[in-house]
């Protein structure tokens, strides 16, 4: 059964649970089955297990995303130290990951976040990515934690942009927890035919992303039309379709995704409206 989710950094990129504990309430009254934490700035494992404890008294599931800074590790960096800083900080994302109960970490693993080398993606860089990151899925697989390896739009990453791209770099890893996350809208930038390649993405998808084309409510704009969501009924995807939206409320990726002004009039009329439209898509 497909499941609808709600990913929090619409509210705060950074959550703690004496601030954000209600946001769990929030999406449970909404009719949301789960939330979406952002794991990489967290750090306290406390606070992981009373997430998790109030989720599990509501009912809800948890999956956890994450990115990595540039300038702490970088997976495709020619420089080895930021390439051997990666483990460590992805075994973090991972732990963190279990204590909160998820079972799905997704993110843009292969490079750091808004990091581009001013040419063109080469095959050594995509080998620095595979050597580097096989041994951090390797150590999610033994925990039990599946990954979603997400194509970003070409403006905020240049290793992998679409999803036949994002196909053949888990191909290339060869562990059966590490798939795709897609997102609607990086593939409504990137893709000529967002279902079509929906469709060729989904026997590897583990997780997705409802994201309207401004990142405003779902339904709103042309990114969640009802065509993608028939590919996810019709070929029997049993995962999430989270809502990824953001607003001035994640600091630590404004930079990288050149956040500057709001997308919805509101953070929970977004929640609301966007839950709806999905709720009528996968109804229709």
């Amino acid at each position: 059964m497909i499941k609808v989710g709600m990913n929090l950094l619409i509210w705060s990129d950074n959550t703690n649970y004496a601030e954000h504990n209600g946001l769990l309430d929030f999406c449970k009254e909404v009719g949301f089955d789960g939330v979406e934490l952002n794991v990489a700035l967290m750090n306290d494992f406390e606070e992981c297990k009373k997430f998790r404890e109030h989720a599990e008294k509501l009912n809800l599931d948890i999956t956890t995303l994450a990115t990595l800074d540039p300038s702490v590790c970088n997976p495709v960096s020619p420089d080895k130290a930021l390439r051997d800083a990666t483990y460590p900080i992805f075994k973090r994302f991972v732990d963190l990951s279990v204590e909160l109960g998820s079972s799905v970490l997704s993110g843009p693993f292969y490079q750091g976040l808004g990091y581009f080398s001013g040419a063109r993606p080469s095959q050594e860089e995509w080998k620095y990515s595979l050597d580097t990151m096989f041994p951090c899925f390797e150590y999610a697989k033994e925990q039990g934690v599946d990954i979603g390896v997400e194509p970003l739009n070409r403006f905020e990453s240049y290793l992998i942009n679409t999803v036949e791209d994002g196909i053949q770099y888990v191909k290339d890893i060869g562990l059966d927890n590490v798939g795709l996350l897609v997102d609607t809208m990086h593939a409504n930038i990137e893709e000529l035919d967002v279902a079509a390649e929906f469709k060729k993405g989904l026997p590897y998808i583990k997780h997705v992303h409802i994201s309207e084309n401004n990142r405003g409510i779902p339904g709103t704009g042309h990114a969640c039309k009802q065509e993608i969501f028939d590919v996810f009924k019709d070929g029997g995807y049993e995962g999430y379709l989270t809502i990824e939206a953001f607003n001035l409320g994640a600091p630590s990726l404004t930079g990288a995704l050149h956040l500057w002004r709001t997308f919805a009039p509101s953070d929970n009329e977004l929640a609301e409206q966007g839950h709806a439209h999905i709720r009528k898509m996968l109804a229709s």
